[in-house]
């Protein structure tokens, strides 16, 4: 076979016919695909070809995950420029727009709950104001009047606060060594009967610098809100044991939880009637006021959908979805040092913020810390961080669909069903887009015949701890490797497809099933944009190279992305997307449907 591609490339070279696509492919030369090659903080690559690239994908992912995005957080300004980027690649590629009112965006009625100027601290006849003196996180208008009491060091487990000390009080407690967090308390999770501190009427954390604002984004679908009430009234055993929460986040606690708010020593000392810096435990201070005041701010947020029509007169009005989520979660509270925190999260902390309720470090793991962040130092020099850059989730995801999206509409091959490109926006805050594009499609609903979802598709290497199984053993990557989750939970036929056209790929991969099982705790099912498909009983294929030590962490930069695997993944997934789309029949759906759209998603 290669020899007679040889020389029918050498014939038509002769004869100066020159087929430009494949040669410019072929051509393509970047550190994605250079052996031993450092991969760099930026990079500007050439112009993308119809070919599925590493280089493609390198080029895409430098510009989609740089710092200037900001972390791409929904509801944000940041979020706007990255599905603008999106938006123009894909007319530049030659979709079609299929958003809302022939343009390719899909908006949604976010709004952000945000602390008024009109929220005061009164304390020792002066008044503090936001933003300057104290920072809060509240969905809710709340007002406290108390005493002050100082309970010492926050996490002091040597000097123990009991309950009836703080009972009805304003707690001024000392931030940690690296702690504060975001405008609250950051407490046990044991409930009222294990945190001595549930009683008081306010915690109050003091730290040397207000940590950065953070607002509390909203979806406000009355579709969703109304199914989710029918839902349960039709069937209250099933919305009981749905327990809290639902898709995409908990609900919220409950209203006599003490109020939490962060302030800085200036503020502290006015409650305490004193410098704050010479307090001791159990110092008091006068009756003091918090009144917290929240607005509710219009945020414009968008998803981008992109048409490729089908080729069939008929067939065409059949969709099969290509998803992944634009959004990332934005700025961290502060910058901490990069080479620090990677090498601390590849020996301690294998799945980034997955790896929760892990001890400390051993003498051991310090060593080899030390050792990774000094031969990183090695390279580069010590820089500091503060942007959740998202290289991997789902940058790989959204550069993806780009790439696949182009090799179909400038390539020789189209389906006979029709392709929906989406990026989706607002899966972080709780697959917002998903959500409300399933339950306000731009397309008949029973005319989505398939979703093939992308995240996190750009890792997967040997050394990157995947997951873990319901065993608790950890998985790991491999040059062949990729996760499917959902494949075969509505469909038997969908999951025979994938298994059958990887098996004729140059390098069939080895799919991982562990995180797919049924109850597994982590619950990936339900934590990506399929599930929101899933719902409403369309077929779904979530595919992920897995978890890793950059997961949720400033770290996930696109100079670790293994761009040659994700160029894998994508031909695959293009491979699969024209399978189904020149099928004789709909993907065949022979497993059982959720009870409701509305109910709560359960793996």
């Amino acid at each position: 076979m290669t020899h007679n591609i040889l020389t029918r490339a050498s014939l038509l070279a002769a004869l100066g016919i020159v087929a430009s696509a494949p040669v410019l492919a072929a051509q393509q030369t970047c550190p994605a695909t250079t052996p031993g090659a450092t991969m760099p903080l930026a990079y500007q690559g050439g112009p993308t070809v119809p070919a599925i690239t590493a280089c493609d994908l390198m080029t895409r992912l430098y510009v989609y995950a740089a710092d200037s995005m900001r972390g791409r957080e929904a509801g944000t300004p940041d979020a706007i420029r990255a599905t603008a980027y999106i938006e123009r690649e894909a007319r530049k590629i030659g979709l079609l727009p299929a958003g809302d009112n022939g343009t390719f965006f899909q908006y949604m009625p976010v709004t952000a709950r945000a602390l008024s100027q009109a929220s005061a601290i009164n304390a020792g006849g002066r008044l503090f104001r936001p933003g300057v003196d104290f920072s809060a996180a509240g969905a809710a208008d709340r007002s406290v009047t108390g005493d002050v009491f100082f309970g010492g060091t926050l996490g002091d487990t040597a000097n123990a606060l009991a309950a009836e000390d703080v009972r009805g009080k304003i707690v001024l407690v000392m931030a940690s060594a690296g702690g504060g967090g975001r405008g609250g308390f950051g407490g046990g999770r044991g409930g009222a009967a294990n945190n001595p501190l549930a009683g008081a009427a306010a915690i109050v954390t003091i730290v040397p610098q207000l940590p950065r604002a953070r607002l509390q984004y909203v979806l406000n679908d009355t579709v969703q809100n109304e199914g989710r009430t029918a839902f349960a009234a039709a069937n209250p055993a099933a919305a009981n044991a749905a327990g809290r929460g639902g898709r995409g986040g908990a609900a919220g606690g409950a209203s006599a939880a003490p109020l939490t708010i962060t302030v800085t020593p200036v503020v502290a000392s006015a409650m305490l009637g004193k410098p704050v810096a010479g307090a001791v435990r159990g110092d008091k201070g006068g009756s003091v006021t918090i009144d917290l005041k929240v607005e509710n701010l219009p945020q414009p947020t968008r998803s981008v959908v992109g048409l490729l029509p089908g080729t069939d007169p008929t067939l065409k009005n059949q969709y099969i979805v290509i998803g992944a989520h634009s959004d990332h979660i934005g700025m961290a509270g502060a910058a901490v040092e990069h080479d620090s925190l990677k090498a601390y999260n590849m020996v301690a902390r294998v799945e980034g913020a997955d790896s929760r309720g892990g001890a400390a470090p051993t003498p051991e793991q310090w060593t080899r810390i030390n050792v990774v962040k000094d031969s990183l130092r090695r390279v580069r020099p010590a820089r500091l961080d503060s942007i959740s850059n998202g290289a991997d989730d789902d940058g790989s995801g959204s550069v993806s669909i780009l790439e696949i999206a182009e090799a179909f509409a400038k390539g020789g091959v189209k389906p006979k069903r029709s392709l929906l490109f989406i990026w989706q926006t607002g899966e972080e805050k709780g697959l917002w887009g998903s959500q409300w594009f399933t339950n306000h499609p731009t397309v008949p609903r029973d005319s989505i015949i398939a979703d093939l979802n992308l995240d996190m598709v750009g890792r997967g290497a040997a050394a990157d701890v995947t997951g873990q199984d319901k065993d608790n053993h950890e998985l790991f990557g491999a040059e062949n490797y990729l996760q499917l989750v959902g494949s075969r939970r509505l469909s038997t036929e969908l999951g025979d497809i994938v298994e059958q056209v990887s098996a004729r790929e140059p390098l069939p991969f080895r799919f991982d099933y562990a995180m797919d099982a049924n109850g597994h705790p982590q619950n990936i099912y339900c934590r990506s944009d399929h599930a929101n498909y899933a719902r409403y009983g369309i077929p779904v294929v979530f595919f992920t190279t897995g978890g890793h030590a950059d997961y949720h962490q400033v770290t996930d930069e696109p100079e670790y992305i293994q761009y040659e695997h994700m160029a894998r993944v994508d031909k695959l997934v293009f491979d699969i997307a024209l399978k189904i789309g020149d099928m004789d029949h709909r993907v065949a759906v022979d497993k059982g449907k959720p009870d409701s759209p509305f109910g709560r998603c359960q793996q």
